[in-house]
């Protein structure tokens, strides 16, 4: 790994990470300079309100860098760090959201507790991006569509959820992490 002075030059992602689990602060700082738009289009899909989605895309980044030690080094940091920003985007219109009623009763105005300052435009916008996220949901394959409805939209631990569902708590983390998937898929296309 090559230094000059107070600068990091041609290092790979690897190797930023490295140093970055030592806490050099200049690998960090690489590593958001060369990911932060990026990551904040990803997440502008999901949040188009800009301040808003730049909270979560520092969220994600803080996210990322505290969980430093816990990458797997064989897998692409890039993919890691969008799965961190698509999870706290998840997590930041979920608590926008008025209440945990049940899918199948959500009246669309009741999805969201905007407050009267933000204007009509955005609310909209808002609104339509959690109806398409409960969309998706709505078109997983039941067993998938059940663990989602109550993680991601319910907010339910992983125990309640086995418990709801009387699955094993392996099981439930199986088809979340394949309903996310299908959700990723759904999303990108």
């Amino acid at each position: 790994m090559e230094k000059t002075g107070s600068k990091l030059i041609n290092l790979s992602d690897k190797q930023l990470i490295q140093l970055a689990l030592i806490k050099d602060q200049q690998a960090f700082a690489m590593l958001l300079n060369k990911y932060k738009s990026s990551l904040l289009a990803f997440i502008s899909q999901y949040i188009p309100n800009r301040e808003d989605a730049e909270d979560v895309c520092q969220r994600s980044f803080e996210k990322a860098f505290m969980n430093i030690n816990k990458f797997n080094t064989q897998y692409a940091f890039s993919t890691w760090l969008f799965h961190i920003a698509q999870n706290e985007a998840i997590d930041h219109i979920r608590r926008v959201k008025q209440s945990t009623t049940s899918i199948d009763t959500i009246n669309e105005s009741e999805i969201l507790n905007i407050s009267s300052d933000e204007d009509p435009e955005e609310k909209v916008i808002i609104d339509q991006v959690v109806s398409n996220i409960i969309s998706s949901i709505m078109s997983l394959p039941i067993g998938y569509r059940a663990v989602a409805e109550l993680r991601f939209i319910k907010d339910y631990a992983y125990e309640d959820i086995a418990e709801e569902l009387n699955m094993p708590i392996g099981t439930v983390k199986t088809k979340l992490n394949r309903a996310r998937k299908m959700l990723n898929e759904m999303v990108s296309r």
